[in-house]
């Protein structure tokens, strides 16, 4: 169904979520106990006589959750407090970002100073929450994360919704399973020890065993988050437009859908001609971020901007020495694995029909839309349910994987737009 009806009330993703966490109580509780057992019946006594096999059991099933840690950890970013004075982002200095999140927290009636605020050098319009369920440990990965480019493209008001959005994520939507995800982990690590100790690691076979048996409890955890992801999506949406409101938050989502839509369809085209180049994927889309400006471009000064750095990429390793020439067909072929077949399925985007709403709603990138024409934006979602609002993966139906399509997001806030702007109304 498309109609507004099959929409969930704001109402109801709250009592979901809410059901969803009091049984996440009662799972920690269960992990919590079957740590214990599992932690009784190791032996402990073998771990030290040989721990370098424990450690190895260990860091197998724990080695992408720390990878994922690290890369957070070196992720470049700087803190708004820590910026220079002369750091300017577009009209924003430190002061004025400041003045922003704090703006925001009072709107929001959440306690100052709130979370760190860090700015990322991303080039998308996008954010995010990071809050790690380990108590005071690696607390310093914590906190909001804002991609350097909103600073650029945004108003104010529209990167007080991103802010909000992200403050919905880290303090009020979220699932108490995922807040415990390290708990997950440590199951499923003395479960490994326990398994390797009685299986042992002299085959394929075992080794296999101790994985399985190790990311059982894991995978059921993710599951559960995996389960209300979009639920969440669509309450940190709601969280965000108690900020300024319901007009201001569509209009940010419009900005960047079009970013993201422009941004697919000129890299999609240079990664399908990258063999001509003599250009690998990682290549490409390297060369494409390298070249992309903070600020706002036109579709076509975009591609000419890309289109040079490509070429200029692809002249460099056209002047390879034979060692780097033998390195690129060694490795060339290993980093492209799958990405044709990818191509295949991002055809199946742009062979979507996409609604020519910008047309037919005179739609101002520089103002945005009114409240009549988004009005007039949902009718045309609701009476054209098969057409996407951007030619963007996830915007499909079927290709949503964590957020919502955009054009569920926006029919959700106008569909609730009185209960979430009620607090602006006090």
């Amino acid at each position: 169904m498309s109609s507004e009806e099959s929409l969930p009330s704001l109402s109801e993703l709250e009592k979901i979520i809410q059901r969803a966490n009091c049984f996440a109580v009662v799972w920690v509780l269960v992990e919590v106990l079957l740590v214990c057992i599992v932690v009784a019946f190791v032996d402990w006594e073998r771990v030290l006589k040989d721990p370098l096999t424990s450690f190895v059991v260990v860091l197998v099933f724990v080695g992408p959750t720390i990878m994922d840690i690290l890369r957070q950890t070196f992720q470049k970013k700087r803190e708004i407090e820590q910026l220079k004075e002369e750091t300017r982002f577009g009209e924003y200095d430190k002061y004025r970002l400041r003045r922003l999140v704090d703006q925001t927290l009072d709107r929001l009636e959440l306690t100052q100073p709130g979370p760190p605020v860090y700015v990322t050098p991303e080039k998308s319009l996008n954010a995010g929450a990071f809050r790690l369920g380990l108590g005071g440990f690696l607390r310093s990965l914590n906190g909001v994360y804002l991609n350097r480019q909103l600073l650029h493209r945004l108003t104010s008001a529209e990167i007080q919704y991103i802010i909000g959005h992200e403050l919905g994520h880290y303090y009020r939507y979220y699932l108490l399973s995922q807040r415990f995800h390290s708990l997950s982990l440590l199951l499923g690590a003395v479960l490994a020890l326990f398994v390797s100790q009685h299986v042992g690691l002299s085959n394929v076979f075992s080794i296999i065993n101790v994985l399985v048996c190790g990311s059982f409890f894991s995978m059921i955890s993710s599951l559960l988050i995996n389960r209300h992801e979009r639920t969440i999506e669509f309450l940190c949406d709601s969280f965000g437009a108690r900020v300024n409101g319901v007009i201001v938050s569509i209009n940010s989502l419009l900005k960047s859908g079009i970013d993201e839509e422009v941004y697919f369809a000129v890299l999609y085209q240079q990664l399908i001609s990258r063999h001509d180049k003599n250009l690998s994927a990682i290549d490409v889309v390297e060369a494409a971020q390298s070249a992309i400006p903070y600020g706002h471009r036109t579709r076509e000064e975009l591609e000419k901007i890309v289109d040079a750095s490509i070429r200029q990429k692809a002249q460099k390793n056209g002047a390879l020495s034979v060692k780097g020439f033998l390195e690129y067909a060694w490795n060339g072929p290993e980093e492209d694995e799958g990405v044709d077949e990818q191509l295949a399925e991002f055809k199946s985007v742009f062979n979507s029909p996409r609604l020519p709403w910008e047309q037919m709603l005179e739609y101002d990138a520089g103002v945005g839309l009114r409240e009549s024409q988004i009005e007039n934006l949902v009718g045309l979602l609701e009476s054209h349910p098969h057409h996407v609002l951007f030619s963007i993966p996830g915007e499909v139906e079927g290709t949503e994987i964590t957020h919502p399509a955009t054009s569920r997001r926006i029919r959700f806030l106008w569909k609730n737009r009185k209960e979430i702007e009620s607090d602006l109304m006090r």
